[in-house]
C-alpha cells in the first residue's frame, strides 16, 4: 500500500492485539512506572493498574484504541493515581528513580531533518561520555521528528533523602544542572523533558499517532552512519505516511505555528514570553538575540565580553538586559542567517548557532516567569544600549521588528542612516514550562 500524506489513526484499531509484542524489558521494574495513552477520541487514559509486562499493558488498554502510548520517566513506590505537584492535600508520592532522557526533535518530518537530528544525537551521545555518573541505556527513534537518549543515574544519594518532597526537589535540581550544561554546550534538546520528574515519554514499541512510524530502540552504532542508509530498517505501519526527502511547507512561519501549538498546549509551572530571532517579513534574516553563556560570568563581565565581540564583528548597537543572574543580548539587525550561524558559533553562543542551523530561527525568553502562585520571578531589567560606535562599520540593515521589541522592553535604539528590513511586528508567543 502506498504511503499516504496523512496517517489515519483508525487503522490502529486492534493493532495491539494478543499477538502484538510490547517489550518492557528495558525497564528494571515496569510496575513502578506510570503508563498513559491517548485514544481515538483524543481522550487521555492513565493505567488504573500496575503494569508488569506488555500483556498486562494491552489488558489495561481494554476497549480503548491507543493512538499514542507513553510511560513515565520516573519510578514511584505507587505509580497509580499520582497526585499533581500542586495537590497539597494528598500524601506526597515517593520517588524511587528517574531516568535521564534527552529529546531531540527537528521539525518538520523529513529525511533531511532526521539526518540533522541523527548528527545532533550522535554528538550529544559522545559529549555525555565525559560524565561517568550517567550510564547510557539506549536510544530510540521517536516515530516522528527525532530521537530520545536514555541514561541511568548512578549517583543514588538523592534517592535516599528521607523526605519525599525534598527528594524529588533534589532530583529536579540535579537534572536542571545537567540540562543547563547540555544547553550551554549547544545541544538543541527539549528543555521541558530532562528536568521534569513528572514527565512522560513515548513508549518504545508503539506507533506514533501522527505518522504511523513505530517508536523503536535502535542500535547506537547506527548514529555514526547517515540516516538515509538505515531509514529502511525502521518499522512502520503499512499505512504510515511517507517520510519526504525534504519537507514541504517548511517555512519559518509554518515552523513557528507548529511550535506555538506545541508550547501553548504543554502543561507546566512557569509562564513567560518568547520572541523569534527571525526578522519578520524576510526570508532568511535573523537578529542576534540570545542569553549569554553562564560561563561568561556575572552580567557586568558578560556584557564586557559581548562588547569585545561587537567590535570584532562590527555588530552595531547592542541591547542588554539581565534577570539578575543571566544576561540577554539583542543586536537589532537583519543579519543573513548563514553569516549569523558562523558569528554566533565563533562567539561561543552554540545554542543559538545550532538552532539557526537546524530550525532556521530560535525562540528566546524576553520576560520574567510567572509561577503557579501568579508571582513573577526573574524579571528582566534593562542595562543599556552599548557599542553604538560600531554602527559606522555595521553594514546590515536594522530589523524593524526587533527595534520595536527593544523599545517595548525599555531600550530605545537610535538608528543611523541604514535602512530597515522586515515588518515592524515581532513574532512573540506565550509558553508554559515545567
Amino acid at each position: 500500500m502506498a504511503d499516504a500524506t496523512m496517517f489515519d489513526t483508525e487503522v490502529l484499531n486492534g493493532v495491539y492485539s494478543n499477538d502484538y509484542d510490547i517489550d518492557l524489558s528495558w525497564m528494571r521494574k515496569p510496575t513502578q512506572h506510570q503508563f498513559r495513552w491517548r485514544t481515538l477520541t483524543n481522550r487521555w487514559i492513565t493505567s488504573p493498574r500496575r503494569v508488569r509486562d506488555g500483556s498486562i499493558l494491552k489488558k489495561a488498554f481494554g476497549n480503548s484504541t491507543p493512538t499514542d502510548v507513553y510511560v513515565s520517566t520516573s519510578s514511584w513506590l505507587n505509580p497509580v493515581d499520582l497526585p499533581r505537584l500542586r495537590d497539597q492535600d494528598a500524601s506526597y508520592p515517593i520517588l524511587l528513580d528517574h531516568l535521564v532522557v534527552f529529546d531531540i526533535d527537528i521539525p518538520p518530518f523529513s529525511e533531511k531533518n532526521m539526518e540533522l537530528a541523527r548528527d545532533s544525537a550522535f554528538q550529544l551521545y559522545q559529549w555525555m561520555s565525559q560524565f561517568t555518573e550517567y550510564e547510557f541505556m539506549h536510544i530510540t527513534f521517536s516515530g516522528s521528528k527525532g530521537f530520545h537518549l536514555f541514561y541511568r543515574d548512578l549517583q543514588r544519594e538523592k534517592f535516599q533523602i528521607p523526605n519525599p518532597r525534598k527528594r524529588e526537589e533534589s532530583v529536579r535540581s540535579a537534572r536542571k544542572d545537567l540540562l543547563e550544561k547540555v544547553l550551554e554546550a549547544g545541544f538543541q534538546v527539549d528543555s521541558k523533558i530532562t528536568a521534569d520528574t513528572r514527565r512522560i515519554i513515548r513508549l518504545p514499541g508503539t506507533f506514533h499517532g501522527k505518522t504511523g512510524w513505530k517508536c523503536t530502540i535502535i542500535d547506537i552504532d547506527w548514529l555514526s552512519v547517515p540516516f538515509a542508509q538505515w531509514k529502511k530498517n525502521l518499522p512502520k505501519h503499512e499505512f504510515a505516511i511517507a517520510m519526504p526527502l525534504e519537507a514541504e511547507n517548511s517555512s519559518i512561519v509554518t515552523q513557528q505555528k507548529e511550535e506555538l501549538e506545541i508550547e501553548t498546549n504543554a502543561k507546566g509551572t512557569l509562564v513567560s514570553l518568547e520572541v523569534s530571532s527571525h526578522v519578520a517579513g524576510t526570508k532568511n534574516r535573523s537578529s542576534l538575540i540570545g542569553w549569554l553563556p553562564i560561563s561568561w560570568g556575572e552580567p557586568q563581565i558578560a556584557v564586557e565580553k559581548a562588547l569585545q565581540y561587537a567590535e570584532k564583528f562590527s555588530l552595531g548597537a547592542c541591547c542588554f538586559w539581565t534577570d539578575g543572574t543571566k544576561t540577554l543580548l539583542m543586536v537589532p539587525r537583519a543579519i543573513p542567517r548563514e553569516q549569523l550561524i558562523k558569528i554566533t558559533k565563533k562567539m561561543g553562543m552554540y545554542n543559538l548557532s545550532r538552532a539557526l542551523k537546524e530550525r532556521e530561527h530560535d525562540w528566546v525568553r524576553i520576560s520574567g516567569e510567572m509561577n503557579e502562585q501568579e508571582d513573577w520571578e526573574r524579571m528582566l531589567t534593562p542595562i543599556n544600549v552599548l557599542a553604538k560606535e560600531t554602527n559606522i562599520q555595521c553594514t546590515w540593515p536594522w530589523s524593524s521588528s526587533h527595534l520595536v521589541l527593544a523599545q517595548r522592553m525599555g531600550l530605545d535604539v537610535q538608528q543611523d542612516g541604514n535602512e530597515c528590513s522586515g515588518s515592524p511586528e515581532p513574532s512573540v508567543r506565550i509558553v508554559r514550562r515545567a
